[in-house]
């Protein structure tokens, strides 16, 4: 059984998200908060095996992901869409970042059920994010160099 801890600050929302995680049969949600602190005491207590963190909860230029991912593995839900928000987001020990209105409620369950089994799992904006930051740093790390001429065109 996975235990789960969430923390996001919409009540019904979480009483949704609990019922949909409940629902699959391997889920155990053993903690629901909407409040920063009280999800920190509760992860140190409960060690959760993934917490849901909506970043909403999360103060500018705190330590929180960090400490979370100390006792549990993370997954973060965000509204950011812009490429450097979610790249920023995710140079944190998150495990897997979900990006409101770009997945499915059953991608909550199937991305609890991966991050448990130690893979990751990225909404489809997410994974262009990332992508994008990795083609940047490849170009960032190659030399200046002249253009390259074209291919010969094929002598048949």
């Amino acid at each position: 059984m996975i235990s789960v801890l969430i923390v996001h600050p919409d009540p019904p929302e979480r009483v949704a998200m609990r019922a949909m995680l409940d629902a699959s049969g391997r889920v155990r949600v053993v903690g629901l908060t909407g409040d920063r602190d009280e999800g920190l005491a509760l992860a140190h207590r409960l060690r959760p095996t993934v917490t849901l963190l909506d970043e909403r909860v999360l103060p500018a230029g705190t330590d929180v992901m960090h400490t979370l991912a100390r006792w549990s593995l993370v997954i973060a839900l965000t509204f950011a869409t812009e490429r450097r928000a979610i790249t920023a987001l995710l140079r944190a020990p998150v495990r897997g970042c979900l990006v409101y209105g770009h997945f499915e409620p059953a991608d909550l369950v199937r991305a609890v059920y991966a991050v448990a089994e130690g893979l990751g799992w990225l909404s489809p904006v997410a994974v262009a994010a990332v992508t994008w930051a990795l083609r940047e740093a490849a170009r960032a790390k190659q030399p200046e160099t002249a253009p390259r001429p074209p291919d010969p065109a094929p002598s048949w």
